[in-house]
């Protein structure tokens, strides 16, 4: 049961990430353009590479590091995350997901110096206020739905994957 609590702990650490990535895309795209943008892949409001890397980083990041190495690494690792998430969906789906040629100081159109930056930033931010968050939020839950959490993930899970078909 220990680990199907830690389990659930993590997917909905990477719902509220993939949630809270869906709407900082969506708002900083509709804004720059002009008109709404719905930057989903999926058909729920989930960018999963923000909730893949908030479950990276919650498994690296002890919750006493300080914030500046968060930073820091995070920075780093987003970088390198965010170029190789690039080349493989774009060999999955045959085109770029997203690009940063109209940004200055980036390469290839897949990282930008100020990009790596914002995710940084917003590193610290999960790791030092959502991690501990949803940690609080999952501990108030009955243990009974730790389990439901879990069957609600693959739930969203199986949904997308019919819905991607």
């Amino acid at each position: 049961m220990k680990n199907l609590v830690k389990i659930s702990s993590l997917l909905l650490q990477f719902m509220l990430a993939g949630f809270a990535g869906w709407v900082y895309e969506t708002v900083l795209t509709s804004v720059v353009l002009g008109e709404f943008v719905d930057r989903g892949v999926l058909p729920l409001p989930i960018l999963p590479i923000y909730g893949f890397f908030a479950v990276f980083m919650s498994v690296v990041f002890p919750p006493k590091m300080k914030w500046y190495n968060v930073l820091l690494i995070s920075t780093i690792g987003t970088t390198i995350f965010e170029y190789i998430a690039a080349l493989i969906t774009e060999r999955i789906f045959g085109y770029m997901l997203w690009d940063y040629f109209m940004w200055p100081l980036n390469f290839q159109g897949r990282i930008s110096l100020f990009s790596s930056l914002i995710f940084g930033i917003l590193s610290v931010l999960f790791v030092k206020a959502v991690k501990p968050f949803a940690e609080w939020l999952h501990s108030k839950f009955p243990k009974a739905s730790t389990a439901g959490t879990f069957l609600l993930f693959c739930a969203a899970a199986v949904y997308c994957l019919i819905k991607l078909k």
